[in-house]
């Protein structure tokens, strides 16, 4: 007749169990969370570049109207938590042999802020 052993794991082996059992779940938790914080940050980014050419687009289509000398009105509203800035401002139209460089400037929510250059011609 066999004797079985009553002999089981041992503390020392159960806490190694729990401690690696926990650095992997750790790792994984950590992994998730940068994941999300990209995530958001890339989402961000998009949007205000995507408020940027939305409001490029619609200074396109308001200096299609410019005749020399006169003025054109941008109507574009952003979205809220977004600011736009043009400089130099006042939308007025070039002469016909010039063009008018405009900087725009667009401020998220989350403090992401990227410009661009744009040129007006008198069409």
């Amino acid at each position: 007749m066999r004797r079985r052993s009553d002999a089981g794991e041992t503390l020392v082996e159960v806490v190694i169990a729990i401690v690696i059992v926990s650095l992997a779940v750790t790792a994984l938790i950590a992994s998730l969370a940068t994941a999300a914080a990209s995530a958001k940050s890339h989402r961000d980014n998009v949007l205000t570049d995507s408020v940027m050419r939305n409001y490029a687009e619609a200074t396109k289509r308001a200096a299609e109207t410019c005749t020399s000398g006169g003025t054109f009105n941008v109507v574009y509203s952003p979205p809220s938590g977004f600011s736009v800035s043009t400089s130099p401002g006042g939308g007025s139209c070039p002469t016909i042999a010039t063009t008018l460089t405009l900087n725009l400037s667009v401020v998220g929510p989350a403090g992401i802020s990227k410009s661009m250059q744009l040129k007006v011609r008198t069409p």
